[in-house]
């Protein structure tokens, strides 16, 4: 648990409050007890009233709660994807982890089969509200066409994380964590970077935009994207995730694409992935490509639900046999 709560030692005191935890009630006396008061009284209210939903789930369903099994928690988290934002699924694992460590009892939801779930979830409700808009190649190529021969800072920062970000479909994290070091210029001016001990070669036009950032910004040690403040003066720390984000909802700006759709770090994987769905690529290929460990995550962005949940359990089958 986030906070170093101790859990109950002594075996009389663990069955007390067992049987005290067994039962629905709206006292938040007992959480303050039972978390040494490490908790605002709006947290343990949370806590009370997702544990509360959890053992009226159990009662029903006939089941015991303390301690819980790891498929009792899965079908508790199905049920309440019903109704419950993805936000709430996440608070009743932690509260339901919370009870079984401080009774120092399994703790159902670090199960292989509960990350699965929660995976699955993610996965669902992204679907549901915060799915991204994928950044594809023809937004690639409007935006080379306004910025390709701009030489202030941040246009010339931004197309060569445009660039580079969607045709080595790079996460964020690696966006933000490149360095020089993993830059290496051919003698014909074309680039390949690594990431995860992977090598990428990049186009002639990310090569070219990378060139012109390398060159502008003099970048000849430590980050490849660096911050900028306001007066266009190029900084040495890296930029976070944040700032990334920034970057490509500016590009949603700049191509003054509708008001709903607003491009994130995530985009340009999204698109990749679509632009090489639609160029005859295979899930596996995208998977390589894009180096995910599942087909499922490109399933997902390529609108293949049912090929994502398939391999999904196939994960699910292959780890829980090791």
């Amino acid at each position: 648990m986030a906070k170093k709560i101790p859990v109950i030692d002594s075996e009389t005191q663990r069955s007390s409050s067992i049987a005290e935890f067994s039962q629905v009630s709206d006292n938040i006396s007992i959480w303050q007890a039972l978390t040494h008061n490490h908790y605002a009284a709006n947290t343990l209210v949370a806590f009370k009233n997702d544990w509360n939903h959890f053992l009226v789930f159990c009662e029903k369903n006939k089941v015991a709660p303390l301690p819980a099994s790891a498929s009792t928690v899965h079908r508790f988290i199905e049920k309440m994807a019903e109704s419950r934002k993805l936000s709430s699924l996440k608070r009743y694992v932690v509260t339901i982890g919370l009870i079984h460590k401080c009774h120092a009892l399994p703790n159902p939801c670090q199960s292989q089969e509960i990350k699965l779930a929660m995976h699955k979830q993610r996965l669902d409700k992204h679907d549901d509200y915060t799915h991204a808009q994928g950044f594809r190649d023809d937004h690639l190529q409007a935006l080379l066409d306004t910025f390709s021969i701009s030489t202030k800072p941040k246009d010339v920062r931004d197309m060569a994380i445009w660039a580079i970000t969607f045709e080595a479909m790079l996460k964020r994290s690696e966006v933000a964590a490149l360095t020089i070091d993993n830059v290496e210029i051919e003698p014909s001016g074309l680039i390949n970077i690594t990431v995860d001990e992977r090598i990428i070669a990049l186009s002639d036009v990310s090569s070219k935009a990378v060139q012109r950032w390398l060159t502008l910004g003099m970048i000849v040690q430590g980050y490849l994207f660096r911050r900028i403040d306001r007066h266009s003066n190029i900084g040495d720390n890296p930029l976070d995730h944040s700032s990334i984000y920034r970057v490509f909802r500016r590009a949603s700006q700049e191509l003054d694409l509708p008001t709903d759709v607003i491009f994130s770090g995530q985009s340009p994987r999204v698109g990749a992935s679509q632009d090489l769905a639609d160029a005859g690529l295979t899930v596996s290929q995208i998977q390589h490509q894009g180096r995910w460990r599942s087909p499922a995550m490109p399933a997902q962005y390529i609108g293949q639900r049912g090929k994502r949940d398939n391999e999904l359990k196939k994960f699910a089958k292959k780890n829980s046999d090791k």
